[in-house]
């Protein structure tokens, strides 16, 4: 194992701060909020790029694939910078892990993305980094069964654990690797193989002053040697000193000039008129509810997210990458309309003058698929309150009891959408 680099940073220097799956830079603008901003962006989206070169642009951006890129190319894009980087951060493409994608984790090719970040950070040697993700990779399996395949072609793995469903038909048991958290397992196995003590949870953004709910996977490591950076405690909510920051907190003053927005075709508005703020398809009546859904009303699962208007005094639930689809609406609270451009943005915490590049659905689908501001600062100053004061920190925690407490606070969310989907919106709809 190569020993760590050691610091040329002077005093006062700038701390060496990479960025890989830059995105829009939501995580990115967070940490520099914290005192972390970044020196180095890696990005492959043509469109993402533009945005980052418009916002900062002496800012050095490798265009280019993760997978093609090595330690000695990001030396080399910092002007052959030999000396210690402080901090790598970044969250590989998620679409594997995430419920709208096609649930075939590591074994897709985006899902390798994370092995490629892995390699990067063993060679290159920083002292921390953070690596983000879905929420639902917690659960994902390292090998995808389809479920017409499995015994009792159930959704829920976990079930398995408890019965077997092999006696029920002639489908195989279930293997190890094709059971929930086979996947994360994995990766935890292997991120700690190249030198690194870790740390991780499933944190709520709204927990940190974002005006959603929005559920991200985060991990932060420290090499071998260095103090161990805690993972953030909520700051907002009912039982902290803030109370959550609500959409009326965060966008009311755009309500009569929101800037571009979707709008929906007369049928699907006419549906929308039906919907009182803070409901969704289920407040429609029975007839209307079965012509808005069409064949999705028989489809199993909550559908908390189809036909959804939101409410003005509670936390958005996640910004998607496409507002105006029903299954994963974000109507307006009060007007029959999606959310703009701009009030997505505002909800994810970007700044104002932070200018998004591309046609209106490349900009929906870029902040969309950003990381909450507010909670990559809070990430960036747990690192900073670490660094500045190391024995602090506890170190060493057991990988297999955040595990299961990160598992069980994906399934309370997962009980929060069921015991209120006659009620009121689903919080916790994951991007």
């Amino acid at each position: 194992m190569k020993s760590p680099v050691k610091s040329r940073r002077g005093q006062g220097a700038p701390r060496e701060v990479w960025s890989l799956f830059s995105g829009a830079m939501g995580l990115d603008l967070g940490l520099e909020l914290a005192g972390l901003p970044a020196t180095l962006a890696v990005e492959i989206d043509r469109t993402c790029c533009n945005t980052i070169r418009a916002n900062r642009p002496n800012l050095a951006v490798i265009e280019g694939s993760v997978a093609d890129i090595t330690g000695e190319h990001l030396r080399a894009a910092r002007g052959g910078f030999d000396g210690e980087v402080f901090l790598m951060a970044g969250g590989p493409p998620c679409q594997s892990f995430s419920p709208g994608g096609n649930r075939a984790a590591l074994s897709d090719a985006r899902g390798n993305l994370i092995y490629e970040y892995m390699r990067l950070i063993a060679e290159v040697r920083p002292r921390y980094f953070v690596f983000e993700n879905v929420a639902n990779i917690v659960t994902a399996a390292l090998r995808h069964r389809p479920i017409s395949e499995r015994p009792g072609k159930k959704w829920n793995l976990s079930a398995y654990k408890a019965s077997n469903f092999s006696r029920e038909d002639d489908a195989l048991p279930m293997e190890v690797d094709e059971m929930a958290g086979s996947a994360i397992q994995q990766i935890l196995e292997d991120y700690l193989s190249i030198g690194y003590q870790i740390n991780f949870s499933v944190l709520d953004a709204a927990d940190f002053g974002s005006a959603q709910h929005r559920l991200r996977f985060v991990m932060v490591g420290a090499l071998d040697g260095n103090a161990l950076p805690a993972i953030p405690e909520p700051t907002h909510g009912a039982c902290h000193m803030n109370p959550f920051r609500t959409v009326r907190d965060a966008i009311a003053d755009l309500e009569l000039s929101p800037g571009p927005h979707s709008v929906y075709t007369p049928e699907v508005a006419r549906f929308f008129r039906a919907v009182p703020e803070g409901k969704n398809w289920r407040s429609m009546d029975p007839d209307m509810q079965r012509e808005a859904m069409g064949a999705s009303y028989e489809a199993g699962g909550g559908k908390t997210g189809f036909f959804r208007r939101l409410a003005w005094d509670v936390p958005s639930p996640t910004i998607t990458g496409a507002v105006n689809r029903k299954a994963s609406a974000l109507c307006h609270p009060s007007q029959t309309r999606p959310l703009s451009v701009r009030e997505c943005s505002r909800i994810q915490g970007f700044p104002d003058d932070w200018v998004i590049t591309g046609s209106m659905a490349a900009q929906y689908r870029q902040i969309g698929n950003a990381v909450p501001v507010a909670l990559g600062e809070a990430v960036g100053q747990a690192i900073l309150t670490t660094d500045n004061e190391p024995k602090a920190i506890p170190a060493r925690p057991c990988p297999d009891s955040q595990l299961k407490a990160a598992q069980n606070r994906l399934k309370a969310s997962a009980r929060n959408k069921v015991s209120k989907k006659n009620v009121s919106l689903s919080l916790f709809s994951e991007a």
